[in-house]
């Protein structure tokens, strides 16, 4: 073996060796280099990622939050009182009691369309971003959602104008039976007001809760990544902060998480391997959540 060593070094000369052992090292230096680089930066750009596709959940969900706040929740419960009273009232007069005329008021407000950047939001989350489990269940659902809503004040800006285009205008009586859709003389009933005013309040509701939702995912998932490789790298990316809910909580205008315990309980939480440990040696603990859709 030296022999044939020798023979090898004599033919290539007495450094050819040192050179080559040194060009492949500064070869595999280089990679590492290159490949430390290239993950520091996909890690940099996805938690950029993060924070954009968090800012547009925080628009998105604000959006909604003022539109139950200034029009949806005050449309929601007035008419469902202002129906109340209707039956009520037609109750009595129909056993016999002397009552009032109904005085009531319609609600014919037009609302303005939908105008939001769920394009972007979606580009973001299924392209740039990582995540998997829950998150990209509540972007789906959210998508549909705002789509849903769209089409429901669609609908409703169409019932009133048919209404105002009306020849000849319906009487009071004619409009309070459309519009909280009660038995007309004809026995027919229009719903199409109260389904729809049903309709715009869950959908609201689905949009705001599946927006919050996906933020909640994607702050988890970006602080552990941040977590994960900030040791490791410089990343110049400053620590994510939990958004602040406590404003729109104390008006009334999130929507109860028991609302929707049917889709929050078709996802499983599995432990991390920490509590995974700690279950194994009886010292009890609760899972990290991390969240996938059941079979």
């Amino acid at each position: 073996m030296r022999h044939i060593f020798s023979e090898v070094q004599n033919f290539l000369g007495p450094n050819i060796l040192g050179t080559l052992v040194t060009a492949a090292f500064g070869a595999f230096a280089g990679a590492w280099v290159a490949s430390r680089r290239e993950t520091k930066r996909s890690v940099v750009a996805e938690l950029n990622s993060i924070n954009a596709a968090r800012a547009l959940c925080f628009s998105i969900s604000n959006k909604f939050l003022g539109l139950k706040g200034q029009h949806i929740l005050n449309l929601h419960r007035d008419y469902s009182i202002d129906r109340e009273v209707v039956l009520a009232t037609l109750a009595a007069a129909n056993a016999g009691a002397q009552v009032n005329q109904l005085q009531v008021r319609c609600d014919l407000q037009t609302f303005p369309p939908v105008w939001l950047p769920i394009g972007t939001l979606e580009r973001l989350i299924f392209e740039k971003i990582s995540i998997r489990g829950r998150a990209l269940i509540a972007a789906i659902d959210l998508v549909a959602a705002i789509d849903f809503l769209e089409k429901s004040i669609g609908y409703r800006n169409e019932l009133i104008l048919e209404i105002q285009r009306q020849s000849p205008p319906l009487s009071q009586r004619q409009l309070i039976d459309r519009y909280f859709g009660l038995p007309s003389p004809q026995d027919s009933i229009d719903e199409r007001f109260s389904t729809n005013i049903a309709a715009l309040y869950a959908q609201t509701d689905d949009c705001i809760f599946f927006s919050q939702i996906l933020a909640e995912d994607l702050f988890s998932y970006g602080t552990a990544l941040r977590k994960r490789y900030a040791k490791r790298f410089r990343l110049g990316v400053r620590k994510l902060v939990r958004e602040d809910w406590t404003i729109a909580e104390s008006r009334g205008l999130l929507p109860s998480r028991q609302k929707y315990a049917k889709w929050l309980g078709g996802f499983r939480t599995h432990p991390t391997r920490f509590e995974r440990i700690k279950r194994w040696c009886g010292l009890g603990g609760n899972p990290v959540a991390i969240s996938t859709r059941t079979p």
